[in-house]
């Protein structure tokens, strides 16, 4: 071998060893994040059902974190220390946010610059589902209802049987034998009395006293609008679900 092979090869051996590990450092990274991902994930669910001090978080995001991490062969083979070299010093559990902030090592596979193994560092921020706290003093005024498109009055839910009408087809020579959950009869509605329905048929609603003969008519069809309170004006509360 010639004493420019005797450099180059060595030289140009080191490079691809570097360029691989590398890939391999993408490896392990890759892995960490996907443990802390699944660990914020499942202490942001905890703190839905049990309030814990900073300290137990920080117990349990470690062995949450050790008991996903442990099954990864890179992270066994390339992290200084196994998993158990990875620390946990600088995560924060306070206030509504989880930050999972980890350090550890690995080792260059050969030395460079004198030096043997390098730091590398990762977080993933998960909030607490903890639900939502009105800071900004929303009051009854500015509280949300609902609103059909041609309707009268404005309802709590979008679940009121006035909004959401259940309706059914008769045959019209027996409108007259039917009845409401109110008790009422049923008249024309005045908007569709004229068309012609070629079924004989009409359609009602449980809780209104008219029928129609056409499906689309705009006093069965429901428009639903959500709106603030404080913006709705000449319009009464809906006496049904209002008051439940």
């Amino acid at each position: 071998m010639t004493l420019e092979a005797a450099v180059v090869v060595p030289i140009l051996a080191c490079l691809f060893t570097c360029v691989l590990f590398f890939f391999r450092v993408m490896q392990v990274q890759l892995c960490v994040q996907d443990a802390l991902e699944d660990t914020g994930r499942t202490l942001s669910v905890y703190a839905a059902v049990k309030d814990s001090q900073e300290e137990k978080y920080a117990v349990l995001a470690k062995s949450m974190f050790i008991a996903k991490a442990r099954e990864d062969d890179n992270i066994r083979k390339f992290v200084t220390g196994n998993v158990f070299g990875i620390t946990f010093s600088e995560s924060s559990f306070e206030g509504n946010d989880i930050c999972l902030r980890v350090h550890y090592q690995m080792k260059f596979p050969v030395s460079l610059l004198g030096k043997k193994s390098f730091w590398l560092s990762q977080q993933t921020i998960y909030r607490k589902w903890t639900g939502w706290k009105d800071e900004l003093g929303i009051q009854d005024g500015d509280r949300w209802v609902y609103i059909a498109e041609q309707g009268t009055v404005y309802h709590k839910t979008s679940g009121c049987t006035y909004l959401n009408l259940s309706i059914q087809s008769v045959e019209d020579v027996q409108i007259a034998e039917y009845r409401n959950e109110s008790g009422e009869k049923y008249h024309k509605c005045e908007l569709c009395a004229d068309k012609i329905n070629k079924f004989e048929r009409v359609y009602i609603t449980n809780y209104g006293n008219k029928y129609h003969t056409d499906l689309n008519c705009s006093g069965i069809k429901r428009t639903i609008e959500m709106v603030r309170l404080s913006d709705v004006e000449g319009k009464g509360a809906c006496s049904k679900c209002w008051k439940e």
